[in-house]
């Protein structure tokens, strides 16, 4: 199954890889099987590694409303506190990588009414560095919870050059549902109010799975 974010993307790779496949297997006829067959290792590969980025597997969001899950696949890269942002104000911020072979659709890591979006602009540094989170192109989605704010942030990478967010202002999201994705690399954020009775489920280097993995979690029941 792919994603609806990339419709046009999984139709370029599946007609490019078709006609290579073709071409090549037109070759076989002039230069020989084993020459033609040596050739499609190329574009059969490349053909998967796209497929294989656009997919969209089916999660399983854990129990209990207080637990926070990961918006995206990848890797745990940093987990820092007394960070100051303009909606979250003093906070706690965890980052994750995803790389090229991760699943990239992101996910709602709490549930809350969407109270604030931001675009911003920027460089296209290494997504798994941390200065990516502040000079990178990003998109921001702010959630008003019933334990305080919570934000999360998607940052483009070197590789990545678009950001799909579908999340609008006044609009309900529930835990664990789709959002959008940023397309071949990237890093995806979780800020959390500092004031909050709230936990780290997990450490720096650590996989997550979008909506799965539980990140963290709030203490009150709320």
């Amino acid at each position: 199954m792919f994603t609806r974010y990339a419709k046009a993307e999984v139709r370029i790779v599946l007609g490019v890889t078709v006609l290579s496949v073709a071409a090549i297997l037109f070759a076989c006829l002039w230069q020989g099987w084993l020459w033609g067959l040596m050739l499609l290792i190329g574009p059969a590969g490349l053909g998967i590694l796209g497929l294989q980025f656009f997919r969209d597997p089916h999660r399983r969001v854990p129990d209990g409303e207080n637990r926070v899950v990961s918006p995206a696949d990848g890797v745990v890269k940093d987990i820092k506190e007394g960070l100051e942002h303009p909606f979250v104000g003093r906070a706690k911020r965890l980052g994750i990588f995803m790389s090229l072979f991760n699943v990239h659709v992101n996910r709602v890591p709490v549930a809350g009414e969407v109270v604030h979006t931001l675009y911003r602009p920027g460089e296209f540094l290494r997504a798994d560095l941390e200065e990516a989170s502040e000079r990178n192109e990003s998109y921001e989605v702010g959630l008003k919870t019933r334990w305080g704010r919570v934000l999360v942030r998607q940052v483009a990478g070197i590789v990545a050059r678009r950001i799909v967010c579908e999340a609008k202002e006044g609009q309900k999201l529930e835990r664990g549902e789709r959002y959008g994705m940023v397309k071949y690399g990237s890093r995806l954020e979780v800020w959390v109010e500092e004031g909050a009775r709230f936990r780290w489920c997990v450490k720096v280097g650590d996989r997550t799975r979008a909506g799965e993995t539980v990140i963290g979690e709030f203490l009150d029941e709320a």
